[in-house]
């Protein structure tokens, strides 16, 4: 029986790896795009980003040197090194989305916000970064301002239902202390005068004065039942306090005796400041801005272009303020009430 012998005679491994040169080239070419896709390699210097201050619910501007700090809803804390902006986002150490209810510029770049849930941030270097240095989630009640004591490194912040807490080491550590004087009231604002005076601005009508740095505390005679916001010290012993319905009180005398001030509105004020050049702005419901000059307080309301509810102002270059609450931040000339913004960001 005759067998069949194969006339082929090439050597079939080197044809079968000529083949496939195609598919291990491509294997290769992806085994070397992976690697190099998940090498580690430096990221390009991205820009901060910007963000449009006047869409963010602000409760809270300070200044430290030139640049500005601002904060409000849960917790963010942004920076501009101009009152026009941009606006970028601080670093900021845990909130647990506390809003900001504050923000005071210490000294030396050191600056302290707080906020709901007594939440308190320390910054060191301006603004830029912030840690939690106290916050209690099981006592939801808000701090609304914090000062530093003259003399030493001793902070006091005040809030809600009486809340008072204490720091002797500059922030580190905080002791809260319940004082028969507040009978429980809303706490709004704490104020130095030159002298070392403390006076808090509380709700029902309420002021207290304290001259041995906030260890004792004395309830002063205001003939009205409503709340005051807040408080401005004018120098040489004269004090300005304003709230509910549009009511302001003048003290000339380092408040042994306050006489009513007519600022011609009715809506509530939040905020004040004093102006470089002795005048005063106050701030509040309905889009309030209102301007005056010491000695004379006869009010001039500032419309601005755009309305809603402010609750704290700050003074700003070249006739203006900046002003925070609901409609964001806003840069505000005091002379037309119109918006310096530069576009959308404060």
């Amino acid at each position: 029986m005759q067998q069949s012998v194969s006339t082929d005679s090439r050597p079939r491994s080197r044809g079968s790896v000529a083949a496939g040169w195609p598919a291990i080239g491509f294997a290769a070419l992806v085994t070397a795009g992976a690697v190099y896709s998940f090498s580690p390699r430096p990221l390009p210097d991205y820009p901060p980003t910007q963000l449009q201050a006047d869409q963010l619910l602000i409760n809270g501007l300070a200044r430290d040197g030139a640049g500005f700090v601002a904060g409000g809803a849960k917790g963010r804390i942004l920076t501009a090194e101009s009152a026009r902006g941009p606006w970028t986002d601080a670093e900021v150490g845990e909130t647990h989305g506390s809003p900001v209810t504050r923000i005071v510029a210490v000294d030396d770049g050191r600056m302290f916000a707080v906020g709901h849930n007594l939440m308190i941030l320390r910054s060191t270097d301006g603004g830029g970064s912030w840690q939690n240095v106290h916050v209690d989630l099981d006592v939801p009640e808000p701090l609304l301002d914090i000062a530093k004591v003259p003399g030493g490194d001793r902070l006091v912040a005040v809030g809600g239902f009486g809340q008072y807490l204490e720091s002797g080491d500059g922030g580190d550590t905080w002791t809260s202390r319940r004082i028969e004087a507040f009978n429980g009231s809303h706490l709004n604002d704490i104020v130095i005068g030159a002298d070392g005076t403390l006076l808090i601005a509380a709700e029902r009508g309420l002021l207290l004065r304290s001259r041995d740095g906030g260890q004792t505390w004395d309830p002063l005679e205001l003939d009205y039942p409503g709340s005051m916001f807040g408080a401005l010290s004018l120098g040489d012993g004269r004090w300005l306090a304003f709230g509910m319905r549009g009511n302001a009180f003048l003290s000339e005398d380092n408040g042994d005796s306050w006489q009513a001030v007519d600022t011609g509105i009715s809506d509530s004020l939040f905020g004040g400041t004093q102006l470089a050049d002795g005048r005063v702005v106050l701030v509040g419901a309905m889009h309030t801005i209102l301007i005056a000059t010491p000695g004379e307080w006869t009010f001039r309301r500032v419309i601005p272009s755009k309305q809603g509810t402010y609750s704290t102002v700050l003074e700003a270059p070249d006739g203006a303020v900046l002003v925070g609450g609901d409609p964001g931040a806003q840069l505000i000339d005091l002379a037309t009430g119109e918006r310096r913004n530069g576009g959308d960001d404060a």
